[in-house]
């Protein structure tokens, strides 16, 4: 807010108009490339030797001219708000004419930015000077100051002919030019210019638009930095624990080696202490980076907000180009990101010190389990397993992580009670769970390691009776979980059923119970007819666009990738994928043969022609590749 006795308007804070040099206000405004502004005389002591000066705030380099800080631009905008201000803030009742000093004030000159009396308000138009002069009364200079303030700032003058006040902006040029410009340096066809105002208002639309986007950013610079902050809170938290815990081992085995011990513990802290400062290091960095990123697009946002809300047309517009340039810049950062390290540090003791020589080791990474290979569905008196597996097991002792290990896994049933599930451990990195159920109905399987849960963990399964069918959805229609002339299905990497549909044109997946999850339809794509589907390992959707001859590639949640095979596919049916070599097989019932692409869309070979001999086709209409065998079946 405006300081004690000062008449700024309440949305105003003070310390806009304060240098962050000499925490006074400007004097004379210079503003940098970076929209960081300073006093002239700070800038000059700034200056360097080798013809730079450094941004106190963002610590940008900024090269300097010939004219050293003079030729620095001037904050022409915040000098006159500078000068509005201080005018407005002890009043104008008790205010000195400035001409004749004696009068009292009772004229505003908009030119000359200052009061003067009746008197000399008469002939201070027609004094021989090259610029005009716009008088106001004082109460009719207060009302359109309030009304708004751009309309009562100081007009703004041509560069090159400082006569001629700014009434275009030429576009080729991208700069704020006169009448007398339009004529000479500016003149059409070779320049396009338009009026001021016009530029300024469609400029001041695009930067509404900026400034939302650099609030999002600002928002994620924000949000990252107190998520790094967290990790960096906890790391130490960990780093103090762990190191305790390491100091009260070595004070229970003191005894009997002490010397030993003491050289051992030693050697943990020192290695502990590394990987702590390593980490924080990369942490605090990271902080510092996303403190400046968000200082950037804060200083940023409320100096155009300020310029939008009180510059005229002509200060608008004479900052495009300093303002475009630096939006550009900040818009580009990355500011929405995770920590670079993570809080996890763990010692593990070692119980014999004297056959292992070593009081532990530190683990610097975590171990991290996921569900594997459930069944989603089951029928009573049968088995339900599945396997837990390490997720980072490549990079751990196996022999040293299973002993410490503690798996418990239990399943809720229907009627709401649990019952333990046998865990067996296998000794390869992996631990089987098995269960018998004898009650139909969901049932819910939750598993932790060290009483925390696993990635894909708890697991819904449904238990269905000893016989008949498992499961059955649909309808015809066109609605969600409605078919009209179905084809194609496929199983996606998560064992949901995706369905392709002809005559509605889109895909739908569905869990293997039949509940629908989500459709798969593209904007950008005409006429789209699917008619088969295949899913890679990594789990994105090639699909037969029947419609347009082609063949579509999503991710996993619908976002189109690319498409290909127009023009030289004739009419694709079926679709499968070789999950070796990872080769896209597709069936063109048009042209009887089968085309092997690869997963960016480029062609490798085509085999097959019409016929009904070995090695011919007649109308092929879907294909299928063997895991196994890798054999190759198509329908006819």
């Amino acid at each position: 807010m405006a300081a004690k006795g000062s008449k700024l308007p309440e949305k105003f804070d003070e310390n806009f108009f304060l240098c962050g040099i000499c925490s006074e206000r400007y004097k004379n405004a210079k503003i940098l490339p970076c929209l960081h502004s300073f006093c002239e005389p700070c800038l000059g002591k700034l200056a360097e030797k080798r013809g730079a000066i450094t941004c106190p705030v963002c610590r940008r380099v900024h090269e300097l001219n010939d004219n050293g800080v003079a030729g620095i631009e001037t904050n022409v905008f915040l000098n006159d708000l500078l000068e509005y201000f201080a005018t407005h803030e002890d009043g104008f009742e008790s205010k000195k004419c400035a001409i004749c000093e004696e009068g009292k004030a009772t004229t505003h000159c908009i030119e000359c930015s200052f009061v003067i009396c009746h008197a000399c308000a008469k002939g201070h138009t027609k004094i021989p000077l090259t610029k005009s002069h716009r008088l106001l009364k004082l109460d009719e200079y207060h009302a359109a100051a309030s009304a708004n303030p751009a309309s009562v700032e100081p007009p703004v003058y041509c560069n090159t002919h400082s006569k001629f006040q700014v009434e275009f902006y030429c576009d080729t040029c991208n700069m704020a030019i006169c009448l007398k410009c339009t004529a000479l340096d500016h003149s059409k066809p070779e320049h396009q210019y338009r009026c001021v105002k016009d530029a300024a208002r469609r400029f001041s639309q695009y930067l509404s638009d900026v400034t939302t986007s650099v609030r999002v950013k600002e928002r994620q610079a924000h949000d990252s930095k107190t998520t790094v902050q967290k990790v960096l809170q906890s790391l130490d938290k960990c780093y103090r624990g762990e190191k305790e815990t390491i100091r009260k081992h070595i004070r229970q085995t003191i005894e009997e080696v002490t010397r030993l011990i003491q050289e051992n513990g030693d050697e943990i802290l020192t290695e502990l202490k590394g990987e702590y400062d390593k980490r924080k290091v990369n942490l605090t960095a990271q902080l510092k980076e996303l403190d400046i990123a968000e200082n950037d697009l804060t200083s940023t946002r409320e100096y155009v907000e300020t310029l939008m809300h009180y510059g005229n047309a002509s200060q608008l517009m004479s900052a495009k180009r300093r303002v475009d340039h630096q939006t550009e810049e900040l818009l580009k950062a990355q500011t929405q990101l995770e920590p670079v390290e993570d809080d996890y540090m763990e010692f593990q003791q070692f119980d014999d010190f004297c056959r292992k020589k070593s009081l532990g080791t530190i683990t610097f990474i975590p171990t991290v389990y996921k569900v594997e290979s459930v069944t989603p569905t089951v029928r009573v008196g049968e088995d339900i397993t599945c396997t837990i597996r390490s997720a980072n097991e490549s990079s751990l002792n196996k022999e040293e992580v299973s002993h410490r290990v503690k798996v418990e896994a239990v399943m809720k049933t229907p009627d709401g009670n649990t019952e333990k599930v046998e865990v067996k451990d296998n000794e390869n990195g992996t631990m089987t769970l098995k269960t018998r159920v004898e009650v139909e109905g969901e049932h819910e399987l939750s598993v932790t390691v060290c009483k925390k849960p696993v990635e894909g963990s708890p697991v819904n399964i449904k238990v269905i009776a000893k016989k008949g069918l498992m499961c059955k959805f649909g309808e015809k229609g066109s609605g969600i979980g409605q078919f009209n002339d179905l084809q194609g299905m496929t199983m996606m990497r998560n064992g949901d059923v995706l369905v392709a549909e002809y005559n509605n044109q889109r895909l739908q997946s569905f869990t293997v119970n039949g509940r629908h999850r989500k459709m798969f339809k593209f904007a950008n794509v005409s006429n789209f007819h699917p008619y088969d589907a295949a899913v890679s390992v990594n789990g994105n959707v090639f699909t037969t666009d029947n419609g347009n001859n082609q063949v579509i590639v999503c991710d996993e949640n619908g976002e189109l990738i690319r498409c290909f095979g127009k023009g030289k596919i004739r009419l694709p049916i079926g679709i499968d994928i070789n999950p070796v070599n990872g080769r896209v097989y597709i069936v063109d019932y048009g042209a009887h043969c089968i085309h092997i692409y690869d997963q960016d869309g480029n062609h490798i070979k085509s085999f097959g022609s019409n016929g009904s001999q070995k090695g011919q086709f007649s109308y092929p209409r879907f294909v299928c590749i063997d895991n196994a065998a890798m054999s190759m079946y198509q329908t006819v």
